[in-house]
């Protein structure tokens, strides 16, 4: 089952409450921008308590689609131009990022600030559930940072993500460049 039968699912009131959240919980395993879990706990934020009330539940759906929407018309605009590279003899992807198909770390959306507010929504989350020895002193401190600034990283913090992202594939390091808008 995909996630537009899933999502039909969400908005199928003859299911129980209970049922629907559940297939609001599959869509998210099918499309989780920034993790699973900092996924439906930024939903709840956007959309409210969708565990318990009918209109947030489908206001966190809409969120989740809206989402999934632009992460789409992003993958199609990277494959259009991967296409039109191909064909005149670039077969090497360029050095600006990973494609968005298998990018991690970003909120897709076409309402300005929102990536930031899932990114760093989500790098909450990782510095309260990861100890202190889960990562190195540098991720750790550039997570602090970040979240302390509200993702607004300058000068060397912002360098140092940029570089390590090149050759890193960390999870917080994606959430921190979304925070600070050099994200796609």
């Amino acid at each position: 089952m995909g996630f537009s039968e899933r999502a039909r699912r969400v908005r199928n009131e003859r299911l129980a409450h209970g049922r629907r959240v559940a297939a609001l919980c599959s869509c998210v395993s099918l499309y989780h921008p920034i993790g699973h879990r900092a996924t439906l706990s930024f939903l709840e934020d956007l959309a409210g308590p969708y565990q318990r009330h009918e209109k947030a539940l489908l206001r966190a759906l809409t969120a989740l689609e809206a989402s999934r929407a632009a992460w789409l018309a992003e993958v199609a605009r990277y494959k259009a131009v991967r296409l039109r590279e191909k064909r005149l003899g670039r077969r090497v992807p360029p050095d600006d990022g990973p494609p968005p198909g298998r990018m991690g770390g970003h909120w897709y959306a076409t309402v300005p600030n929102l990536p930031g507010r899932a990114a760093l929504h989500a790098l909450k989350l990782w510095e309260r559930d990861h100890g202190p020895d889960f990562a190195d002193d540098e991720t750790r401190s550039l997570v602090r940072e970040c979240i302390a600034t509200g993702g607004t990283l300058t000068g060397d913090p912002l360098d140092v993500v940029l570089a390590r992202r090149a050759g890193d594939a960390g999870w917080p390091l994606p959430l921190i460049a979304s925070a600070a808008g050099t994200s796609p």
